[in-house]
């Protein structure tokens, strides 16, 4: 079964890649196969009953049955360490060679993928930059891909984009991100300190199973779900370039856990290189995404 129905590099053309960097976004539909899309669906329930492929535990996970808010959207963190399916996508060289190329970095590593999952009548998550939680990091960059696990609809709170917002200052964290009431308000103050006039957001409406790659600095956010009857999965590829290392600023504080004393390097044990232009990727990603185990293959000697 391919994970993919095209792969994601053939459909990038010079003007796509000049549109990415243009507006801070770039839509692709329909990427994924139908049996792919089932697969994801499928994990999310699992998820987030504790139901774990591997037994470990992603790094974040917002929201229990019985013991959250029925209104607040569903978010979980590094999901690939704990669900293969998962895994299979955001550990993928076709995912990882793409963002490469949009951006123009050498490499890229996997900084965290995240699920989120916006059942009906749940609530707003605020605008925000990708890359003001990159601080821990040097270069504090990032770049995201989308990836749609249902039809999104502006009335189920699809993710809103800014156009051109990528070229603004980049601010600090938000205060407030789940179910903030004005949901738009960290990106109205942003525009008014750009001098720019009130910009009116586009709304992301395509299949399942299409992406969208956005640049770690566009203003983004999502309104409530008002529907009764539709759901809002999806799950976000989040990619740091391949060169990236620890900073000496505070913050980090869930992935600063994975440095070592003394060393500023990302350790590929927890942020695996995906893909870089010399054909290198971290050897043990794809036997993970079969067993679930990160062990390096054996070199193979020859007679």
């Amino acid at each position: 079964m391919p994970a993919f129905d095209l792969p994601l590099l053939t459909r990038l053309s010079e003007a796509d890649i000049e549109r990415f960097r243009r507006d801070g976004y770039l839509i692709v539909e329909r990427f994924l196969s139908d049996d792919r899309i089932a697969a994801l669906r499928e994990s999310f329930p699992n998820l987030f009953a504790g139901k774990f492929d591997t037994g470990v535990y992603p790094d974040e996970w917002y929201w229990r049955e019985g013991m959250s808010l029925p209104d607040v959207t569903r978010h979980m963190a590094n999901a690939w360490k704990a669900d293969l399916t998962v895994a299979k996508l955001a550990l993928s060289a076709d995912v990882g060679r793409a963002a490469a190329r949009l951006t123009g970095w050498r490499g890229v590593r996997l900084g965290q993928d995240t699920i989120w999952w916006k059942a009906p009548k749940t609530r707003s998550i605020a605008y925000h930059q990708d890359s003001s939680f990159m601080d821990f990091l040097d270069p504090a960059l990032t770049v995201t891909c989308w990836v749609t696990l249902d039809d999104t609809h502006r009335d189920a709170g699809t993710l809103e984009y800014v156009a051109g917002s990528h070229l603004w200052p980049l601010t600090p964290l938000p205060e407030t991100f789940h179910g903030q009431d004005d949901y738009r308000a960290q990106m109205k103050a942003a525009a008014v300190s750009a001098g720019v006039a009130l910009p009116e957001p586009v709304l992301i409406e395509v299949p399942a199973g299409s992406c969208v790659f956005h640049a770690g600095e566009i203003w983004h956010g999502s309104g409530p779900n008002t529907t009764g009857d539709r759901m809002r999965r999806s799950i976000g590829i989040h990619m740091v370039p391949a060169d990236a290392r620890f900073s000496d600023r505070p913050g980090g504080y869930i992935y600063r856990r994975y440095q070592r004393t003394d060393d500023p390097s990302l350790d590929e044990s927890f942020f695996p290189l995906l893909w870089s232009d010399d054909a290198t990727r971290t050897a043990w990603l794809d036997g993970y995404c079969d067993s679930g185990r990160r062990r390096n293959p054996k070199p193979v000697v020859a007679a």
